[in-house]
This record gives structure tokens, C-alpha cells and sequence, in this order.
């Protein structure tokens, strides 16, 4: 799964959550945020992550870096949807969009 969030304020918040979740049902997950290092989301992200929680901008450069993978990607789901289109990331959002498997 896959949880796009327009500022990483908002995908801290849902990452704290989704974690929380993630332990009681033996779930691993990872934030991939701006301002990080990217080295450590390449190590999380070849373990076999299950949830990524991230920035449009972060996510994409994952996808396109082949860190993130998405061949097994069942579900995405875009926090504020209407938010990040109207600040800008529309042009991530669609090439997010072209690199995940069509019938997401």
C-alpha cells in the first residue's frame, strides 16, 4: 500500500499511525519524506516494506531510483487529493500515476 500526503507534517502524522497499526497486525511500514536520507528509505524500502507513507516529490524520486518498487502495489490512496493538485504537484502525481501498475 501506498499513502501519498501533500506535506510531511501530514504523512508524519499518518505514519505514526499506520505504525501503531502496523505492530498490532505484524505489518512493516516506512515514511519516505523530503529532508531525509535517502540511503536509509533504500535500506527500509529493499527490507519489504508493506505501507509507505510519503511526499509526492519523495515517492517519486523512490519510484524512479527503483528503491520503491511497485509491481506488488495493491492499493494507493491520496490523503488531501485536492490539496496537492492545487499546490503544485500535479506533474508528480501524474508521473507517480504512470509508473504504478494500471488497474490501481
Amino acid at each position: 500500500m501506498l499513502i501519498l500526503a501533500p506535506t510531511r507534517e501530514l504523512a508524519d502524522q499518518i505514519s505514526k499511525v499506520v505504525l501503531c497499526l502496523g505492530e498490532f497486525l505484524k505489518i512493516k511500514t516506512h515514511m519516505c519524506c523530503g529532508g531525509t536520507v535517502i540511503a536509509e528509505d533504500k535500506k527500509a524500502l529493499q527490507s519489504g516494506i508493506q505501507i509507505v507513507v510519503g511526499t509526492p516529490g519523495r515517492i517519486h524520486d523512490m519510484m524512479k531510483r527503483e528503491f520503491l518498487r511497485t509491481d506488488k502495489l495493491k492499493l494507493l490512496i491520496m490523503d488531501e487529493a485536492d490539496n496537492m493538485l492545487g499546490r503544485g504537484f500535479e506533474d508528480q502525481i501524474k508521473d507517480i500515476f504512470a509508473l504504478i501498475p494500471g488497474e490501481i
